[in-house]
């Protein structure tokens, strides 16, 4: 048995059925699910007796997330979601900092900052939905301080250069923030390479830890620069932590690391299930997924090719990713549907999201079922 058919056992949802669905969100496996049952049967019979351990624990989370992405454990803080940690960032940026962003970004990405009175830019993708680093500087003025993207364009899996980009915002001194959902699991980054001064990923996706956890990496220039203003009692630091003795808890600091993102009682059961499924992923190899995936995707490009089925996702090598898209109809869709394979459809478009439990066994039953039709 292969690697990749080892993981694939690990995943049920590939009993059931050709999953094409992670770009709206991932299965979990059965080492997770183990360990989630592990987990609540600890806190069933040792109640808040699990918090020394459990604390630990999620620190040893929070150096793995770090190492993933070139960052110290310092600058990693946990969130439930995307939308949850751009809220975490709203307010520390003065308002007069314009931004640019993409037109085919979701709209975690802007609806925010605009809705908190910043100024923002949009760059428009092509008629290929590509978008380049030209078009992106072109947008720049000197009133420009942020530049926000996703890695992975969720709408037409196009992915950015993040390298070109975070070129581009050293030049011209922006602040680079990337959300990652669309990529983190599947494809290496580097923060330091890529000059990215903070990075979002909510795991439920190529993570495939479930819904509700992630993480956020912000740079310790950006920590020292900027401070955030959600604050509430678990991210400052008291002149005297000791509730139990001490009536007056007023005077405090705010943290000087990245857990000042993190204002409440950490949910510990899904941090350390984001651990389980990272440990999982990093034992596998994120370049060995992404050459996998790759694969994968080469191969369902030249399936598409031989049945004559128009590929819109049709890249060049360096911004392709893991959703592909596919011109079929609706008639193709509902022979799709009665083959058990689950996949986005909308507009004429099917949304294929490959990830490392898939094979070309798979994608076979695809174009099987498009061919009947």
């Amino acid at each position: 048995m292969t690697k990749w058919e080892k993981i694939r056992a690990d995943y049920p949802v590939c009993n059931n059925a050709a999953y094409f669905f992670t770009n709206g969100g991932g299965p979990v496996s059965t080492p997770l699910v183990q360990r989630a049952t592990a987990l609540f049967t600890e806190l069933s019979e040792k109640g808040r007796g699990v918090m020394p351990g459990w604390d630990h624990q999620a620190n040893e989370v929070r150096t793995l997330v770090g190492e993933m992405i070139r960052a110290k454990a310092s600058e990693i803080a946990f969130i439930t979601n995307t939308s949850q940690a751009m809220i975490l960032l709203y307010g520390m940026f003065p308002k007069h900092y314009e931004i640019i962003t993409m037109r085919d970004e979701f709209p975690s990405s802007f609806v925010g900052w605009m809705h908190n009175g910043h100024t923002l830019h949009f760059v428009d993708s092509d008629d290929h939905n590509q978008i380049s680093v030209a078009d992106i500087a072109a947008k720049i003025t000197p009133a420009t301080r942020i530049l926000i993207t996703s890695h992975v364009m969720f709408r037409t899996g196009f992915r950015q250069n993040l390298k070109a980009i975070g070129e581009l915002c050293k030049q011209h001194q922006l602040i680079h923030i990337v959300d990652a959902t669309q990529s983190f699991g599947v494809n290496d980054i580097d923060v330091q390479e890529c000059n990215i001064d903070v990075l979002i990923f909510h795991a439920y996706k190529w993570v495939t830890a479930g819904y509700g956890t992630g993480a956020m990496y912000v740079s310790q220039k950006i920590l020292d620069q900027y401070p955030p203003q959600v604050m509430s009692w678990y991210n400052v630091d008291y002149e005297t932590a000791d509730f139990q003795s001490v009536k007056d808890y007023t005077n405090f600091t705010p943290k000087k690391d990245a857990t000042v993102f993190e204002p409440g009682t950490p949910p510990f059961v899904n941090i350390l299930l984001l651990g389980e499924a990272l440990k999982y992923l990093h034992r596998t190899g994120i370049p060995d997924i992404e050459a996998y995936v790759g694969e994968l995707v080469t191969y369902l490009a030249e399936k598409a090719a031989a049945q004559g089925i128009r590929l819109l996702s049709n890249y060049p090598p360096e911004h392709l990713s893991a959703i592909q898209l596919l011109e079929i109809t609706p008639t193709q869709n509902e022979k799709i549907e009665k083959n058990n394979i689950q996949a986005r459809y909308k507009n004429n478009r099917l949304t294929v999201a490959l990830n490392f439990y898939n094979n070309k066994a798979d994608i076979d039953k695809l174009f099987s079922a498009l061919a009947e039709a």
